[in-house]
């Protein structure tokens, strides 16, 4: 029998790592640095260029492969086609050209093309100066974006769903998604001589094309779920034979196998449909588990911090990358701010300069191909990390309160009138601090004597939502008489001041198209008593429920911004006696949830229970 015993000595210590590194990271929660950097600095110290304990051999170089094939791939399994082309909203009052342009994945396509730019620009000058041999190589890895960073952060706040958000998330996955398949290309080019090479690249995007296309043909889309039926485990295991597919159909035609694995994860993410969120949580346990520990690990173990100190010019090039690809980055970004508050804009522009999976996992295929050498793949690596600190801590510094995240608690009603009033006084009721906004001297003056705190200007301007404290809103309701001016408080309250639910009401099919077209929430009036009456007759049980009509229980919605609840799953978690989790909205994914369902950071809990259980839900979700 072989002996493996070093090898194995050398696989169990970098497990031991990725097992230990996230734990004490936990408890620094106030430097939050990424996993993935810790894991990498973690490698670094047992690594050539710490304590040399681990080096690469055959059995690690083959969990390496297949790390860095995993994590392309659920990198893939991150992208959203579907939201990505139809969401955005389209404000009015602007150039026709410039109301396009407002497209979350327009936006992001020009802020990405304006970072290819300043990059070749940056990249050449280096050229210029000696410290770099290839700028196209370095182009493309400047212009990365770290969207396995930037989403958790947008989660966080909240922000997914909001047109700021959307741009930056379409910007990150464009930023993934078209260096991977430029450096591919190149790397195809450099290692065979010939462009000729580069057309297999073209073949395996067309492979991946006629797959989804076939499943769609055969109408399995739910392909996966209707697999379940042999072993719990079957999507898992499809998922991983199809990442496996497509890394030896990439090797095997002599393309990057990063691009393969990435292809099939964004092939999976379109044909898992609603369970794209579901699937890509069962992958993560053996992907972020295990095998992309193993990858970033190996990173700082063959990390060469002695050919960086020892080298002149890749010591100057350090500043010069990190300089340069913060300000190529971030000037695109400028952008924002024609739609965005200053604010929002610069922290946008900050959060994009973020680095880290894709422009390692990039930088390692352009090493390995041999575009540059050891001391500057230790600068890219070292600039990657730096910006993965940076980027989030201050973007979540320069949004502070004021950003959609979770310390936002108040509602403002835009309008003053009896139903306004109505509802005002049902959620102080509940705890819930109210503003209303109004014209009207008499109306202000019967609203401030219901104990609602009323603002007497126009509640469809920008100034009269901020003195109504739209800053630290959670929600706004716009509810005059008006649609147009319901719809003008709406968009003001989403663009200006980011506030993650606009509800409006909407008499028309063009206003209540306009408003959802817009990713506001729109209700007819009109239509909402026969609605109620329709669920009394056919559920009148579930009826008290939505309408509070039932005091002994009620419905409600706790958004998941931390406490024990997060990381748990439900038949573990510590609820409230007699409350039920009833629904999981995660994204723009409505879950059923059941006992493993493990809740996580951003959830919308929808739960029935007793009224004097809220309180309690307040302190466990907050």
């Amino acid at each position: 029998m072989p002996h493996h015993g070093p090898a194995l000595g050398s696989l169990v210590l970098v497990a031991v790592l990725a097992f230990v590194v996230p734990l004490l990271l936990n408890r620094l929660k106030r430097v939050r640095v990424p996993i993935a950097a810790g894991e990498i600095l973690a490698g670094m110290l047992v690594g050539k260029s710490g304590l040399d304990l681990v080096r690469s051999d055959e059995l690690l170089s083959v969990f390496n492969f297949l790390g860095i094939g995993a994590l392309m791939f659920l990198a893939g399994m991150e992208i959203d086609l579907a939201a990505l082309v139809g969401g955005g909203a389209r404000p009015k009052g602007r150039p026709a050209w410039l109301a396009r342009l407002h497209h979350p994945l327009a936006l992001g396509a020009v802020i990405f093309l304006l970072t290819i730019y300043g990059a070749w620009w940056f990249a050449g000058m280096l050229q210029q100066r000696g410290l770099v041999e290839e700028p196209l190589f370095l182009t493309l890895i400047i212009a990365t974006c770290g969207l396995s960073i930037i989403m958790p952060v947008l989660k966080d706040r909240q922000m997914l769903a909001d047109p700021f958000g959307q741009v930056l998330f379409s910007t990150a996955v464009i930023a993934d998604f078209v260096p991977m398949l430029g450096l591919s290309v190149l790397a195809a080019v450099k290692l065979n001589g010939s462009a000729l090479e580069a057309l297999w690249i073209l073949a395996l995007m067309a492979f991946g094309a006629a797959v989804y296309l076939a499943a769609r043909w055969l109408g399995r889309y739910n392909l996966l779920e209707g697999l379940s039926g042999g072993t719990a485990q079957i999507s898992v295991r499809a998922a991983w034979a199809l990442m496996l597919v497509f890394l030896a159909l990439a090797q095997t035609v002599g393309v990057e196998a990063i691009l393969g694995s990435f292809l099939a994860g964004l092939l999976l993410s379109m044909l898992a449909g609603s369970h794209r969120e579901e699937i890509t949580h069962k992958l993560d346990a053996l992907g972020f588990g295990f095998l992309i520990p193993v990858f970033f690990v190996m990173v700082g173990v063959e990390f060469d911090l002695r050919a960086l100190l020892g080298d002149p010019g890749a010591l100057a090039l350090l500043p010069l990358l990190l300089a340069g690809t913060l300000v190529v980055k971030a000037l695109p970004g400028l952008l924002l701010a024609i739609w965005h508050p200053p604010r929002r804009a610069l922290a946008g522009m900050v959060l994009l300069t973020t680095q880290m999976s894709v422009t390692i996992a990039a930088s390692a295929v352009a090493y390995t191909v041999g575009a540059y050498g050891a001391s500057t793949h230790a600068a890219v690596v070292l600039v990657a990390i730096a910006t993965a600190i940076l980027g989030p801590v201050l973007f979540n510094r320069i949004l502070g309160d004021t950003g959609a995240g979770p310390a936002r608690r108040s509602v403002v009603l835009a309008g003053m009138n009896r139903l306004s009033l109505h509802v005002g006084r049902r959620l102080l009721a509940q705890g819930v601090p109210v503003f209303a906004v109004d014209e009207h001297p008499d109306r202000v003056q019967e609203f401030a004597a219901a104990g609602i705190q009323a603002v007497l200007a126009d509640p469809a301007s920008v100034e009269g939502l901020r003195q109504a404290g739209a800053g630290d809103a959670r929600a706004l309701v716009a509810l005059t008489g008006d649609e147009r001016s319901n719809l003008a408080a709406a968009r003001l309250g989403r663009r200006e001041f980011g506030i993650p639910r606009a509800i409006l009401f909407a008499t028309t099919p063009s206003g209540l198209a306009e408003a959802r077209q817009e990713g506001l929430e729109a209700v007819n009036p009109d239509l909402a008593p026969a609605l109620l009456v329709e669920s009394l007759l056919a559920s009148p049980g579930a009826t008290e429920l939505f309408t509070g009509e039932d005091q002994d229980l009620q419905i409600q919605d706790f958004p998941l911004a931390g406490g024990p609840l997060v990381g748990a799953a439900l038949r573990d978690a510590p609820l409230p006696a007699g409350v039920l989790v009833v629904s999981v909205k995660r994204g723009a994914e409505k879950i059923v949830p059941h006992g493993h369902t493990v809740l996580q950071r951003g959830d919308l809990l929808t739960v029935v229970g007793p009224p004097e259980a809220w309180e309690e839900m307040r302190r466990l979700t907050s």
